[in-house]
């Protein structure tokens, strides 16, 4: 693929620039499948990595103090089984959030611990994207928080691209379809079409609903 190569030598001949990014081939193909030409994906791959180290993002782990904050709300959990295509799997609990008690810096950290735990999880010779689960299960207006959602999703698209393989909207409530309206605004079609609502005995085609753990 000559795209893939030109990336490559690009990246290359900047290798001394891009400290806070780790470069391999899978990471070219994402960012060219997201970003669909050479300049593009290229500058991409310079704006993440200086986000990156504008953000500390090799810094961020499970001691980090809003990381664990956030963690003790159980608002999500990175399940130790996989998807049935092999893909790291995470769970969010919309219930267990409160857009009342949240810290948003706490939030973003959250966050880019999440996704840097599961990324790390992707198979080296297999599927090299994620799953995430939404649980809406008991979900009200309250723990209804755009700023967050539009936060992961713009950190997401902007600095792990691709990384999304489905997202599972479990349960959805008649009262989150206006909220949905919202947020479908924000996705490009190929986004959206990874975003797939299911009911609990739906699950299965997707992942075994035993090792789902409904009572975050």
């Amino acid at each position: 693929m000559a795209e893939l190569q030109e990336l490559a030598d690009r990246v290359a001949a900047n290798a001394v620039s891009i400290q806070h990014l780790k470069i391999d081939e899978k990471l070219l193909k994402r960012y060219l499948r997201a970003h669909l030409t050479v300049d593009a994906a290229y500058e991409r791959i310079l704006a993440t990595n200086k986000w990156r180290g504008e953000n500390g993002v090799s810094n961020v782990t499970s001691e980090t103090p809003g990381v664990q904050r956030t963690a003790a709300t159980r608002v999500s959990a990175i399940l130790e089984e996989r998807d049935r295509l092999g893909r790291p799997v995470a769970i969010v609990a919309a219930r267990n959030h409160s857009i009342q008690k949240r810290n948003m810096e706490d939030m973003t950290d959250y966050i880019i611990y999440t996704l840097e735990t599961l990324s790390s999880r992707c198979l080296e010779d297999g599927l090299d994207n994620v799953c995430v689960i939404f649980d809406l299960h008991n979900f009200s207006l309250m723990c209804m928080d755009y700023s967050a959602i539009k936060t992961l999703h713009t950190i997401m698209i902007d600095h792990y691209p691709e990384r999304l393989g489905v997202c599972l909207v479990l349960n959805a409530p008649l009262i989150f379809s206006a909220c949905w309206v919202i947020i479908r605004s924000w996705l490009d079609e190929r986004t959206a079409s990874k975003i797939k609502f299911v009911r609990k005995e739906e699950l299965s085609p997707f992942i075994d609903p035993d090792v789902v753990p409904f009572d975050l």
